[in-house]
This record gives C-alpha cells, structure tokens and sequence, in this order.
C-alpha cells in the first residue's frame, strides 16, 4: 500500500453541537498538503492549521465542499492560500454570511472570525486539480443539504476516497432549512449508482468518518423518514405550530435515538415546514 495520500481529520465546534460533529480533512500528499473544508470556530481552525503545518510540508491549496459556514468561515486560518469552490459554492456562501453572521457571532463569540474570507479560486463540474502527483477531481452535486453541494474525490491504491461534505451524514440528525430534498435525494442515487462498483471511502462532514457506502441507504431513509412524518401531519397550515414541529422531532427520533446534533434538525424548522406546504399544498 502506497503511503501517500494519507488523509487526517480535525473535529471542530459548531454552535451548540458537541465539538464532534464538523468534521474537516488535510490530506497529507509526498511533498505538501491539501485541506478540504475549515471547520467552524477559530480554535479548530487553528487547530486544522496546525495539524497541516506540523506535516512540515506546504500547504498548496484548501478545496471546499458546500459553503455552510461550518466548512468556509476557518478559511480566516488559510489566508494566502489558494482555495477552490465552484460558482453556486461561493454565491452560497457570501448568501449565508450575511444571514448567519450575526447568530454565529452570538453563539460563538470571541470564537467567530469579525471578517471571513471566501474561496478565492473557481472549479467547474468534472475539473481536475493535480498536487504534488494526486489528481483531485471536483464534481457538483447541485443543491441538496445547501444551495450547491460538491464533491472532491482522489484515488489511492485502487480505492476511491470520496470527500462528499454534508451530502451525506452518518447517524446524526440533519439540517433541512435549505429546502432541497427532492434534489438531495437524487444526489444519494446519482453516489449510490456511481460508486456502485467501486470500493470507495465517505469521508463526511458529520458523523464518524469515513463511512462505508452504507452511509447514503442511511442518509436516504432519513430523508424519506422525514416527507413521510410532514405527510402524516394533519394540521399543514402556516404558520406551523410548535406542536407539529415537536411531532416531527419525534418522529426523527425515533428513527435516530438520542439528540445530539438536534441542533441542526430543529434550526428554523418552521420556516422550512411552511415553504414544503406551499410548495406542495396540492400533494400533501
């Protein structure tokens, strides 16, 4: 087995997550570094950004999955270095930070950059990035959990490594706000179709990582757990109640025991119930 990529993950803090659940990656090449994704809170992108530096090679480039701020606000820790999202990616991101600074600022604090950076370098669909030998291919996944989902996959002694962001979660409740899950759920069959023969690596944003590909059939039966519960709802008017929210929760919690990242389940869910409503009144 060959030595190198080797790939290391940093966990990070995510408001009032438990500090394992964001996961971000320094994929450690011969002769220098790639990292995927930043974390969150300034201490675990101080701590990502030592762990590429204490390799004693140089960081070439950071690559960016979605643009939530819990994988583009540590770019603050990369300044200077080249970083490469797509277009979608990018546009989301600035979009998100004008929306979430102010709530990142009062849940993290001291702990939440004043200023952010966005990703400096564009990527379109199919583009390939080689560093230092190892090719680095960028697919876009289109919206999904956010606006604009992607993918970053490399390969290593004949297994494919898969850097899919938060398009894919391993037993942890989820965020839904952005409202895409009829494409999100074509994104899991478009991965499960396209690594169907392949042996191949998740390495996630959220959950324990990497993951098997087990991981989509879980993350498609979350999904599909919650349409069926906003289904079952008899009461579908807006605003949508607290009550119908809580029905929703515990329908999710019964699929997955425990709340630990209900966090992100439960974040402005009321807004994302009522524009399902309106936009599916006639089928639900």
């Amino acid at each position: 087995m060959a030595d190198f990529p080797k790939v290391h993950a940093v966990t990070g803090k995510f408001m009032v997550l438990p500090r394992d659940h964001v996961h971000a990656y320094v994929v450690e090449l011969e002769h220098s570094v790639v990292v995927i994704d930043t974390t969150l809170a300034l201490s675990s992108a101080r701590d990502l950004r030592r762990l590429a530096d204490s390799t004693g090679k140089p960081i070439e480039a950071v690559l960016l999955t979605h643009g939530h701020p819990d994988h583009y606000t540590g770019l603050v820790a990369f300044e200077g270095v080249p970083s490469f999202a797509s277009q979608g990616c990018v546009d989301f991101a600035r979009r998100e930070d004008v929306v979430k600074a102010a709530t990142a600022k009062q849940y993290l604090g001291d702990e939440y950059p004043d200023v952010r950076l966005f990703p400096t370098e564009l990527v379109h669909d199919g583009q390939k990035l080689t560093f230092d030998g190892v090719t680095f291919t960028f697919t876009d996944l289109g919206p999904g959990e956010s606006d604009s989902d992607g993918m970053w996959t490399i390969e290593k002694d004949g297994m494919k490594l898969a850097f899919v962001g938060d398009a894919v979660a391993n037993r942890c409740h989820c965020f839904f706000r952005d409202g895409h899950t009829a494409e999100w759920l074509r994104i899991l069959d478009r991965l499960e179709r396209e690594f169907a023969f392949e042996d191949t690596l998740l390495y996630i944003g959220h959950g324990a990582t990497p993951s098997t590909l087990e991981a989509i059939q879980w993350q498609r039966g979350y999904i599909q757990t919650y349409l069926a519960a906003m289904h079952a709802l008899e009461d579908k008017s807006t605003p949508v109640s607290r009550a119908n929210q809580e029905a929703i929760i515990a329908a999710m919690q019964r699929y997955l025991p425990g709340d630990a990242t209900l966090f992100l389940l439960d974040y402005e869910m009321d807004v994302f119930m009522a524009e399902f409503f309106a936009a599916n009144m006639a089928s639900v």
